[in-house]
């Protein structure tokens, strides 16, 4: 794997190599991340998605979130009408 750097939905999203081994940040905070035996990469916090490539996954990790933290906003409004 090489380093890459993307920004998606006004995140940043890289993979640096190290110690030779992928590292993924998402606004500069680790994603700890694992592999199935089948070589798919798993994220720690969003397991259930599963993937051969690790920036598409951390992707859609973090449109995952932005709809999580839309869906919790409207519930918080709608509790205060």
């Amino acid at each position: 794997m090489k380093p890459e750097s993307i920004e998606h939905e006004g995140h940043q999203i890289e993979v640096r190599l190290q110690e030779g081994q992928p590292r993924l940040l998402v606004d500069g905070i680790a994603v700890h991340f694992g592999r199935l035996p089948d070589g798919k990469y798993y994220l720690h916090d969003y397991a259930y998605d599963w993937s051969d490539d690790l920036i598409a996954l951390a992707k859609r990790y973090v449109s995952y979130q932005s709809r999580a933290r839309e869906i919790q906003s409207k519930a918080t409004q709608r509790g205060k009408e």
